[in-house]
């Protein structure tokens, strides 16, 4: 059974980024076979792209790559603020 991982926004503190997990289940009971979804919120906080694609790859989960809580992580965890040149710090005259 897939299991989907989401990249979403903390409930508990608010502009922290966090993960929750999701699959269907198919159930069969007395009145049936139905589909059931359990889901599953980890209070983790993500630093970046790159770690949550980690923990997707270990754990065996799809991630899902969208979302605002998706686009607000920075593609690798310490990674320059906006403004600076990607390159990294001007290098020291010798």
């Amino acid at each position: 059974m897939a299991v989907s991982m989401h990249v979403v926004w903390s409930k508990c503190e608010p502009g922290r980024v966090i993960y929750e997990t999701h699959s269907i289940e198919t159930v069969t009971d007395g009145s049936g076979v139905h589909a059931t979804v359990d889901s599953h919120t980890y209070e983790i906080s993500l630093r970046s792209r790159a770690q949550a694609e980690s923990i997707a790859d270990e754990e065996g989960f799809e991630l899902y790559r969208k979302g605002e809580a998706w686009e607000s992580l920075p593609e690798e965890e310490g990674l320059p603020e906006e403004g600076l040149p990607e390159e990294g710090l001007p290098e020291e005259d010798e």
